[in-house]
């Protein structure tokens, strides 16, 4: 139920170690002398890992160097499936297998998909999209409480964005366009965003056909509307938007798993995802301790966290009716 940083001889419980060098999505930067990872191979299986995780490239001698996700056009172009995902959700038996799952709303339509076609698709996106046995296994069982289906849509974007690093990376422009200033957005400025993802170290959209790039980048704004982040259709406008304190409890346990220290979690840049910074989640957290939800005292680099449950399958479970 404790989470706190690691301690070592000579410190104090919770301090926070220094941090590694951040970037957008939770990936470490690539070191500019590092020599860089080739791309995989137009048509070669995408690696399904999630985006805030970092995958390494073993060296033959021992070392490791990051290894970015290749972006793919697929998750943005079929579109979030807000409501088709806890419709699929609310049925899954997670003593099946992913396959017996989804031959049964195929089977049933218990999803009420208007035509086989779209069934068909969105069986094929889930599948894509999620891990049900493995990392998102809590967002199933979120899909079958009432305070899940309550807080849905930033529980989604959290799984989806983490799983799909196009996703993660064009929610952090979004941030970057309304921290400075920008009022709306438009599909020109996304599709001059991601042409510039080459320069990025996504050399893989530079294959993309024009239209295929247009459709991304209108999907990644369509994206931020059913996400709640902007609302509007062609000139796209940005929303008051607040995090419930049902999801930041379920992303902050979650970023607990996977921080070497608590100082790291609250400085994750994925928050940033949901429009807050590391001083607004401090603010947060505050009111969260002082109407005795959750246990936070920080004395500069000392932090000490403890949260209702040590991870958000156990915060579904043993908190989410």
């Amino acid at each position: 139920m404790v989470a706190s940083s690691a301690t070592s001889k000579g410190t104090v419980a919770g301090a926070a170690q220094r941090k590694p060098p951040a970037s957008l999505n939770g990936l470490q930067p690539v070191s500019k002398t590092a020599a860089r990872p080739k791309p995989l191979r137009k048509g070669a299986p995408q690696p399904v890992k999630s985006a805030g995780d970092r995958p390494r490239k073993v060296k033959a001698a021992g070392k490791t160097e990051p290894l970015l996700i290749p972006y793919c056009s697929f998750g943005l172009i079929k579109g979030t499936l807000v409501d088709d995902t806890l419709r699929a959700f609310l049925g899954w038996d997670l003593g099946e297998s992913k396959r017996s799952n989804l031959d049964r709303i195929r089977a049933s339509n218990s999803i009420g998909a208007a035509s086989q076609a779209w069934l068909k698709q969105v069986c094929t996106t889930i599948s894509r999209r999620f891990d049900p046995s493995g990392r998102d296994r809590s967002l199933v069982l979120a899909a079958q409480s009432k305070t899940g289906q309550r807080c849905w849509r930033p529980l989604l974007l959290w799984h989806m964005a983490n799983s799909e690093s196009l996703l993660g990376d064009g929610l952090s422009w979004i941030w970057s366009c309304h921290a400075n200033g920008q009022e709306t957005l438009q599909t020109a400025q996304a599709l001059e965003w991601l042409e510039q993802a080459p320069q990025r170290d996504h050399p893989e959209v530079a294959d993309w056909s024009l239209s295929t790039r247009k459709r991304v980048a209108g999907g990644l704004l369509k994206a931020a509307v059913d996400f709640d982040l902007l609302q509007g259709k062609v000139r796209r406008r940005f929303t008051a938007y607040y995090l419930s304190d049902e999801a930041l409890l379920y992303v902050l346990s979650d970023l607990l798993a996977s921080n070497r220290t608590t100082a790291g979690a609250l400085a994750d840049r994925r928050w940033r995802w949901f429009r807050l910074t590391e001083e607004q989640l401090e603010h947060r957290l505050l009111e969260l301790h002082q109407r005795k939800v959750i246990s936070y005292y920080r004395a500069g680099s000392v932090v000490e966290l403890k949260l209702p449950a040590p991870g958000p399958e156990r915060l579904v479970r043993e908190g989410w009716g």
